[in-house]
């Protein structure tokens, strides 16, 4: 992992920063539905973090849409996935993960029309990866559940009430070593359709180059 906590604390404060935002949109009926919200966060995340500079380290970032034929139409396996590349001296890695995207507020009931769409959602991630996960959308915040907590469950449930992360904890964890899977290492246009993925983050940290000519000399 990064030695420098700082690196990974910094950044993912910018990440989390970025969702917040979203929220406060969505607080005002600004963003109503979940693929425009997502859509909104995840541009939101990489305006965010591209360019970033931090400890010798420089973030670059993109987002990308699924483009095959009738996406608007398709049925898709995660609404968005996240890839994270570290190549750095100390730390090189490619890894990434799988989400659904749910408007659920806390204490309202969840029908079971509802619940079964997104376990049946939650299992087809899981079949992919076991770094799959639902982040929830309400007014008081995000919130991210892993997908193994909602097709474990003997009983349906508000997500609110399961185990979760705040996204500023979910992306500390992501940047260090708890989260990722190395078999998502790509999140080019071809992955997408392949595992029916709607959109893609990518995220990449390397050393700047002033870094990287006082490590030289």
């Amino acid at each position: 992992m990064l030695k420098d906590r700082r690196i990974i604390q910094d950044s993912a404060r910018r990440i989390a920063a970025a969702a917040n935002r979203m929220v406060d949109a969505y607080s005002v009926a600004q963003v109503e539905h979940e693929p425009e919200f997502t859509g909104e966060m995840l541009g939101r995340m990489k305006e965010a973090i591209h360019g970033y500079r931090t400890k010798g380290v420089r973030w670059t970032a993109k987002v990308l849409t699924s483009q095959g034929p009738a996406a608007q139409e398709k049925e898709f396996g995660a609404d968005f996935m996240g890839v994270l590349e570290f190549d750095l001296p100390e730390y090189s890695v490619k890894k990434g993960f799988l989400a659904q995207a749910k408007r659920i507020e806390r204490g309202k009931p969840v029908t079971a029309g509802e619940w079964d769409r997104m376990a049946q959602q939650c299992k087809r991630m899981l079949s992919i990866t076991p770094e799959s996960f639902v982040f929830i959308y309400a007014r008081a915040g995000i919130i991210v559940v892993p997908a193994l907590a909602i097709v474990s469950a003997t009983a349906r449930g508000n997500p609110h009430e399961f185990y979760s992360r705040t996204v500023l904890r979910f992306y500390q964890d992501h940047f260090e070593c708890s989260v990722g899977d190395m078999a998502l290492s790509s999140a080019d246009l071809a992955t997408m359709e392949r595992l029916k993925v709607r959109k893609a983050l990518y995220l990449s940290a390397s050393q700047t180059q002033q870094a990287r000519q006082t490590t030289l000399f």
